[in-house]
């Protein structure tokens, strides 16, 4: 049962990675449009599930090393 959900949190990065591709998309879309308001929005975004993804990788890495140093 543990494997399963240790894939699980393994997959809580993908959806962020998947988000901010899609702002970054979005952004690079609106470049020629002028619409100045939703190019920063879309770059925010962007950054913001960039971000998340980098600190739930990093908190899972984290977790991880902590759980293996203690078992040994």
């Amino acid at each position: 049962m543990s494997s399963y959900l240790e894939y699980l949190i393994y997959c809580i990065p993908i959806p962020f990675i998947v988000l901010a591709y899609r702002y970054r998309l979005r952004c690079k879309r609106l470049q020629s449009t002028g619409k100045i308001p939703d190019i920063i929005d879309a770059r925010q975004r962007q950054t913001l599930f960039s971000l998340l993804a980098i600190l739930s990788a990093l908190i899972i890495i984290i977790t991880q090393l902590q759980f293996f140093s203690d078992s040994i």
